[in-house]
């Protein structure tokens, strides 16, 4: 009676149901309200706006674009200053309407990925509890309370990641069924959303390729389309960039920039040969290999404390020290080369340097941090023992949180906030790790 009763509650659930659109709406309301105060702060200190990754370097090539006198002009900013999606957004924003325009559409950007994120889970796991705690943790996470209001490129990209990612789990559902034919209008919207998010970080590039490898094994039956869909994804980036790229300036390639593979390749080499940063300028795959293989424990300790930084860094030193401007920083003080050469102890005795709030902060988001692991851990564990039994949508944010992360390594300077992208992915695992929601077949 009581297995009658659940099945009966759990078809009665639908998303539109006024519970749903009540606590959708106080979520809404909630990340609002935070972000209002957070754009009262930029406004009363604008160079705020300029304290996100690469930041200048990003404002320079908006003024090189707002200052260019010809379309010639133009298309050579545009081409040749790496990946399109890396500032022409910024720019069109910035022309009409300033920093403030920029500012309110991330903002914008932010509310959809929390809508987005809450009412699929709400639709495919039938809990509204287990919809309000992954909502909750979208708000809480560093990456999304942060990224909106700097001139940086992630909350683009985390919205373009995670609705990619949604509409090819709405597409499979809950039951290990064959995709149907008629569902793949989602998967195809999907693929082409992940391939406008790989234009803004190319952290992104393999996401499309694991999940078509995916869902090929998963549905033999729509393989085709399953390639097909990935053929889409990178038709929209890169290759349709590249093409572009090669008849107007002869280069097949994504565009020279100081953010790019052989970028990341010289400052990967600066660390292992413990020099400042952007010593190197440029180095190409074969002699960053000859490097490595000759200091094989200094490359090693690099991929461990990025991976590290990656995993464990709550981010609540650049939220509350460096952007909010908590604890101040010495003049050539570095975080990273603290990290690499003292560890996280020296890390932590550097924390305890600064003003009390920042510690304070800092402890407060380190437990947020401990919980979502400890969820997306419980749910992990879960899954694999499911195996087969888990439903292909939970595999599908495995996969893609997986790739994007593993992605990330490519970066010579792997900062906790590469892994900004999948943050609301990580909320929906650990929502329902720590609700203790079983996967069912």
């Amino acid at each position: 009676m009581l297995q009658l009763t659940r099945q009966l509650r759990l078809r009665s659930f639908h998303v539109s149901n006024p519970s749903t659109l009540r606590v959708g709406m106080l979520l809404v309301l909630l990340f609002v309200s935070i972000h209002t105060s957070l754009f009262l702060f930029d406004l009363a200190n604008p160079t705020a706006f300029l304290r996100g990754d690469r930041a200048i370097d990003r404002l320079q090539h908006i003024d090189q674009l707002m200052q260019a006198d010809s379309r010639a002009a133009v298309a050579n900013v545009a081409l040749n200053s790496g990946v399109p999606g890396d500032f022409l957004q910024h720019a069109v924003l910035y022309s009409v309407g300033g920093r403030k325009l920029v500012i309110v559409s991330q903002i914008a950007l932010g509310v959809l990925t929390l809508i987005s994120v809450y009412f699929f889970v709400a639709r495919i796991s039938d809990d509204l509890k287990v919809a309000a705690v992954a909502g909750a943790l979208v708000i809480m996470m560093p990456g999304g309370l942060l990224n909106p209001h700097l001139l940086a490129t992630e909350a683009w990209f985390t919205f373009l990641l995670v609705f990619g990612t949604i509409c090819v789990c709405l597409a499979v559902g809950r039951s290990r069924q064959a995709l149907l034919p008629a569902n793949f209008h989602l998967v195809y919207a999907g693929f082409a959303c992940l391939g406008l998010a790989s234009s803004i970080r190319p952290q992104g590039l393999l996401v499309p390729l694991a999940i078509a490898v995916f869902l090929a094994v998963m549905f033999p039956k729509v393989r085709g389309s399953s390639l097909l869909a990935a053929l889409l994804a990178y038709a929209v980036f890169p290759i349709s960039w590249m093409m572009l790229r090669l008849l107007f300036t002869g280069d097949f390639g994504l565009g020279p920039s100081n953010a790019d593979f052989q970028t990341n390749l010289a400052f990967r080499a600066d660390r292992i040969l413990s020099l400042p940063m952007d010593s190197t300028g440029r180095l190409g795959l074969l002699p960053f290999v000859k490097l490595s293989v000759a200091h094989p424990l200094a490359f090693l300790n690099t991929l461990y404390t990025d991976a590290f930084n990656l995993v464990l860094n709550p981010g609540a030193n650049h939220m509350f020290g460096y952007y909010l401007g908590l604890g101040e920083t010495p003049d050539g003080f570095s975080w990273l080369k603290t990290r690499d050469q003292l560890g996280i102890a020296g890390v932590v005795a550097e924390l305890f340097k600064r003003n009390g709030l920042l510690v304070a902060l800092f402890a407060i988001w380190t437990i947020i941090h401990a919980v979502v692991l400890f969820g997306v851990g419980r749910a992990g564990l879960t899954i694999l023992r499911a195996h087969r039994g888990a439903p292909p949508w939970i595999w599908i944010v495995m996969i893609v949180i997986a790739t994007t992360l593993m992605s990330g390594f490519a970066a010579g300077l792997l900062r906790w906030n590469l892994r900004s992208g999948v943050e609301p992915l990580l909320a929906v695992l650990a929502a329902y790790g720590l609700l203790g929601v079983r996967p069912q077949a």
